[in-house]
């Protein structure tokens, strides 16, 4: 856009028309990469955009000497920019649409009489759901780990522990009053803060742009824009889709990732001694957004904070802009308490080197998280399978309290800086060759429709799955053939970015498939624990993947298997 700008400016200086020519077709080839999201469009975009600044960096004249060399200078640094940033895409952001021909990958038949089935999968879902919500710490968590244990130490599975304290934040109770009327709520914020009984009975103040300091000793009233069209290709890139052509909705995650990046600044407003803040939603239903634990990734501010839907909220903005007063009141316990991890193993043939399955404990419905009783499902089939590799199961606690466990990402990366000897290869440790993670399984989409109603759209979630490299990723594209349920798409951990606990392993190189659907209602905590939108079917035929994922990798070879890539950059596919 800057180029098109100087192309205007200097037109009669742009001898040759063709260039024009060249930047519409340029804009075009641009947006053809945003409609059909096939890549050949961008790279074909930006050699066109070189050849424009190159152009102007040689024939460009302009009288001022000192505007020609600002230019010219600009251009340069376009240039050079541009060829970068090409460089870094093509090395970096290859894909793979077709399975990769110089590896083998084995053939794996599961004996179906030995796996479990969805009806017992749906008696271990029936026994979680009667913790309640699982938050880090909490004694729904506690209970369900306690219950995990024994299943696994009644196979006759040694249990190996790591217990962690830390200060535990719970809600108990929250309000608002405003002109004598109740307001309902939508959700509290997560380790926000809390106010004494009395409430907090302060002046609303509208603020934009988080300006927080225009509401110092009062509440500010803070309006955020869910951001349902979320910039993909820069936090995402897909490697293959099955069945061929499969498509992901452009609003996946989009609660999860706007309460991160609009309102994860609670530490600003407890600076500009702010006592409250309430934020509203704007741009999803009110069923959408209610009950939803957002975010969950911040550290304890003492500023009470509390959501509410757009329509609520419409009025208390009103208020806000009149200056009217609030009564907040958000009481929470504050404890020290105790939470754990721990790992069990499947002793293989080869007791140098293992795969690690992993996923975590804590979550606040069924589907966040489940990957536990997965993982249940896997070892009861597994553990009488004889592995050439040693099998390490990790049921990680502290996903619902980053800031304390997220260790160098996510919550496993705590589990293996405590448990280096069955993974990282040194001195008599085993060596990890592969990973694979279960998370949010049987999970089915549901959307805001085009009338704001949130809804089944009769579709099964998303099925994004991190390949750690080529292979793993024809593993799990072999893994999932044959399903009558299915609709993957295999994703590269891109940017920095790669959601859920498969980034530990990643990060650690070790080749990983990280299943890790990402429904709407994801961190929704409601009273029958989105089970409404819950497929035991879906799920029975995921964990069925899963180990036969396990099963192929434990055939194959560290060498045949290969090394763990690194994230790609710039704008992926």
């Amino acid at each position: 856009m800057i180029i098109f700008v100087f192309v205007v400016h200097f037109e009669k200086n742009a001898k040759h028309h063709y260039m024009r020519i060249l930047l519409i077709c340029a804009i075009i080839l641009d947006f053809g990469y945003f409609l059909f999201h096939w890549l050949p469009f961008l790279w074909v975009q930006i050699i066109f955009q070189l050849i424009v600044s190159l152009y102007f960096i040689i024939k460009i004249k302009i009288k001022n000497f000192g505007l020609t060399f600002l230019v010219k200078g600009l251009f340069a640094i376009l240039f050079g920019l541009s060829i970068g940033a090409l460089s870094v895409d093509i090395v970096n952001n290859a894909t793979s649409n077709y399975q990769n021909e110089t590896t083998k990958i084995p053939t794996v038949k599961l004996n179906k009489t030995n796996l479990e089935s969805s009806q017992s999968q749906m008696a271990n879902m029936t026994v979680m759901n009667n913790f309640g919500s699982r938050i880090t710490g909490s004694e729904g968590q506690t209970a369900f780990v306690n219950w995990l244990e024994s299943q696994l130490k009644d196979m006759g599975l040694k249990v190996h522990e790591n217990k962690y304290q830390f200060l535990n934040w719970t809600s108990k109770y929250s309000s608002l009053i405003v002109n004598n009327q109740s307001i309902p709520i939508s959700s509290v914020y997560p380790y926000s803060g809390e106010t004494s009984n009395n409430g907090l009975n302060k002046e609303l103040v509208y603020i934009k742009n988080n300006n927080f300091s225009k509401a110092a000793g009062k509440i500010a009233v803070v309006k955020v824009n869910n951001n349902q069209a979320l910039p993909k290709q820069l936090i995402m890139n897909q490697q293959s889709t099955f069945p061929k052509g499969t498509k992901s909705s452009s609003s996946d995650g989009d609660i999860t990732l706007t309460a991160a990046l609009k309102a994860s600044n609670l530490q600003k407003a407890k600076s500009a001694n702010v006592k409250g803040v309430i934020y509203i939603w704007k741009g999803a239903s009110n069923k959408k957004v209610k009950g939803q634990y957002q975010p969950f990734t911040t550290e304890y501010t003492g500023v009470p904070a509390i959501w509410l839907n757009e329509d609520d909220g419409k009025n208390i903005i009103d208020s806000a802009k009149k200056h009217q007063k609030g009564k907040l009141t958000l009481l929470a316990t504050r404890k020290k308490v105790t939470t754990k991890s721990f790992y069990v193993t499947i002793p293989g043939k080869n007791t140098k080197e293992s795969i690690i399955v992993n996923s975590h404990t804590d979550g606040v419905n069924a589907i966040e998280e489940n990957g536990a009783i997965g993982m249940l499902s896997m070892i009861k089939y597994l553990r009488h399978q004889k592995p050439n590799k040693t099998l390490v199961f990790a049921f990680v606690t502290g996903h619902f309290r980053l800031p304390v466990f997220k260790g160098t990402s996510q919550a496993t990366s705590t589990w293996m800086q405590d448990n280096p000897q069955v993974w990282d290869g040194k001195g008599s440790h085993m060596k990890a060759i592969a990973g694979v993670t279960a998370e949010h399984l049987g999970s089915m989409e549901w959307k805001d429709n085009t009338k704001g109603q949130f809804k089944p759209t009769g579709k099964i979630q998303t099925e994004y799955t991190y390949t750690g490299n080529e292979v793993m990723n024809d593993v799990w594209l072999k893994a999932i053939k044959g399903r009558s349920l299915t609709r993957t798409i295999t994703l590269r951990g891109h940017n920095s970015f790669e959601f859920g606990e498969s980034q530990p392993l990643f990060n650690a190189k070790i080749p990983v498939i990280g299943l890790v659907p990402m429904p709407d209602y994801l961190t929704t905590s409601s009273p029958n624990l989105e089970m409404d939108k819950f497929n035991a079917n879906l799920m029975n035929q995921q964990v069925s993947s899963l180990i036969k994922a396990t099963l192929i990798l434990d055939k194959m070879s560290a060498k045949s298997i290969g090394k763990g890539q690194d994230y790609s950059y710039f704008v992926g596919k």
